[in-house]
């Protein structure tokens, strides 16, 4: 009796145990789901706001070497804009504002229309703050169109961090929306995309009237982000939801959050299905084991009876678990169908850097199948300067500050199978798998966003016209051949070289022949000049040389061989052709002079002047004093 007493409490402690076990891996399981879903979808949010950052940080870079916009259109800066517009997903439109908060340009029609927008939030954000970076604002109707939008700005400033304007663009919603839409969620889970100070920007499930909601008074903003960047528990309200399960996650670059929360109900529905079942089981259990333990004094043959059901409940019990273990190998086969069908290429390795995971967007982009990479090394994928530097991030990885910035996109070169190189963006995360520890890594193309970097770069040190430097380019690289001239003391000669009666051609033929001869000019200039020389236009008519290693003869031997080939040079103006002539001032700084590069741009204009009074079509040439 007391043995199988003994055993009845053992098989109702046991069934309590697994019905106890089973309700806290469920509530794990909607915690892991949560901190997951929070922590991706920030993370392609801020690579998102960091392309649109970079979007408008380009523009502003070409507005700055223009040293402000223009207060009649502009169609070189509409075409700018058009192109970006085109190249940057999710964007409905872009657009510039002058410091007087008037529309200049937009990349959806031309001319702008005529708009004064000082009075919205983000222009009077950015014209406020001159180093707030990207500012994000809430969601408004674009008033070109009607349509809503979530703008965001980027202050425009000269070199001397006056206000020039606001670069601008309007995120269309359905961009966001769609960013976190792409997580799939159960019944019963939510997740929330908005700014620091309460206003939404995207809700999964969708709502209507998402865009509208405020949440500056929950507890989310209120209380838990000013005590933690991050965080999650039980019996949470993040917004206005009922308290359950949340986690929530906030950016460190961009005033972004993000808020997934789940109803304790709608997670424990399949536990409580399964409950009714334990239940039963217990119930049988007992009255079995109470049966056997009513008849074990009477007969043998129903206590064996009774041992035998004890078995097929037992039999039941393992079905339920070989169930429940064919379930979690079906919640596995759907992770790894979700990574196969992700766009962005997916690759996780081992602390070892061999690759144990690699889905169908990482094969297109390398060109290898996951057969030929699964178990290799890490370098295949690539360059031998790059896996160098490999090693010591994994083993960083390891520990928890360097795991925190590990989460962070880096930019490296990788591999293609044919050996080319190619730039990529890679976000890399660490999780700890039983005693294994796993890095994953997302890898994104980033080849045709440098280039179109490289363009604006070019745009930005390029005068449009003649193809040569322009003004703060030239002089950018002055000084820097200036500070080591005079560091070495090793000669440097400045020429300052002006159009003759340049207004009188523009006058007499049109500026269009004028445009054409300062072009030719500026060819024949170049053919003259060393590889090591520096040639820029520095406004007008006025083009600037700087000769390194070039005394005061050399300058007066190149100043001369300029004006003979400049007196050679020829433009056609209809059935005929234009001659033109150059004056130049020349000066000298380095060795023995003490003369600073300022002191020298004097000297050149100085002598430009001079040459012009003597008649023009010469060269005249001023030294500095010798520093006693």
């Amino acid at each position: 009796m007391l043995p199988l007493l003994a055993l009845l409490l053992v098989v109702d402690a046991q069934l309590w145990s697994m019905v106890q076990r089973n309700r806290e891996q469920a509530l794990q399981q909607a915690r892991e789901v949560l901190r997951t879903a929070s922590q991706v979808v920030l993370g392609r949010a801020e690579q998102t706001f960091n392309i649109y950052e970079r979007t408008l940080t380009g523009i502003g870079e070409v507005i700055g070497s223009r040293e402000g916009l223009r207060p009649t259109p502009d169609l070189d800066l509409h075409r700018l804009l058009v192109r970006r517009h085109a190249i940057t997903a999710g964007l409905h439109l872009l657009f510039l504002v002058r410091d007087d908060g008037s529309l200049a340009e937009i990349s959806t029609e031309f001319p702008a229309p005529r708009l004064n927008v000082s009075n919205r939030e983000y222009f009077q954000a950015s014209h406020d703050n001159w180093d707030g970076g990207l500012h994000i604002s809430p969601a408004i109707l674009s008033r070109v169109d009607d349509y809503p939008i979530i703008p965001i700005s980027h202050r425009l400033s000269s070199d001397g961090e006056r206000f020039l304007g606001v670069a601008a663009a309007g995120i269309d919603p359905e961009a966001l929306q769609h960013l976190i839409s792409e997580q799939t969620l159960p019944p019963g889970f939510r997740l929330t995309l908005l700014l620091r100070s309460g206003e939404a920007l995207a809700c999964l499930p969708r709502q209507s009237d998402c865009l509208a909601q405020r949440w500056q008074a929950s507890p989310l903003v209120q209380t838990l982000l000013p005590a933690a960047p991050e965080g999650q528990g039980d019996g949470l309200r993040l917004l206005d939801e009922s308290p359950g399960l949340a986690a929530y996650d906030s950016s460190d670059r961009y005033p972004l959050v993000v808020a997934a929360s789940a109803d304790l109900p709608a997670v424990l529905v399949p536990w409580q299905h399964s409950l009714a079942e334990y239940l039963l089981l217990g119930l049988g259990s007992n009255l079995a084991l109470a049966g056997i333990t009513f008849y074990a004094w009477r007969q043998a043959q129903r206590r064996r009876q009774a041992l035998a059901e004890l078995a097929e409940a037992n039999l039941r019990l393992e079905e339920r678990v070989a169930r429940r273990t064919e379930a979690l190998t079906r919640s596995e086969t759907r992770a790894r169908l979700f990574m196969n069908t992700a766009m962005d290429a997916v690759v996780v390795i081992d602390d070892e850097s061999c690759i144990v995971e690699f889905n169908n967007a990482a094969a297109a982009m390398f060109g290898y199948t996951t057969e030929e990479v699964l178990g290799q090394s890490l370098n295949l994928l690539m360059p031998e300067a790059e896996a160098a530097r490999h090693g010591p991030r994994v083993q960083a990885a390891g520990t928890g500050d360097a795991s925190r910035l590990a989460a962070r996109s880096l930019e490296v070169m990788a591999r293609h199978k044919d050996g080319r190189e190619f730039p990529v963006e890679v976000t890399v995360g660490s999780a700890q798998i039983g005693e294994r520890r796993l890095h994953v890594g997302i890898i994104r193309d980033i080849g045709e966003r440098k280039r179109v970097e490289q363009e604006l770069q070019r745009l930005a040190t390029t005068d449009g016209l003649t193809g040569t430097l322009n003004r703060r380019a030239f002089t950018g690289e002055a000084e820097r051949l200036a500070a080591l001239a005079l560091r070495h003391r090793r000669p440097l000669t400045l020429l300052l070289l002006d159009a003759d009666k340049f207004k009188n051609i523009n006058d007499s033929y049109g500026h269009p022949v004028g445009d054409r001869v300062l072009q030719a000019l500026a060819r024949c200039l170049a053919a003259q000049l060393r590889t090591s020389d520096v040639l820029g236009r520095l406004g007008g008519e006025e083009f600037g040389i700087v000769l390194p290693e070039t005394g005061p003869e050399g300058a007066l031997e190149v100043g001369e061989r300029l004006l003979a080939a400049v007196r050679q040079c020829r433009v056609l103006v209809g059935e005929g052709d234009l001659g033109f002539t150059v004056s130049i001032g020349a000066t000298c700084l380095g060795q023995e002079s003490g003369a600073s590069l300022d002191q020298a741009f004097r000297l050149a204009d100085e002598a430009l002047y001079a040459a012009k009074a003597r008649g023009r079509n010469c060269v005249v040439l001023k030294v500095p004093e010798v520093a006693v």
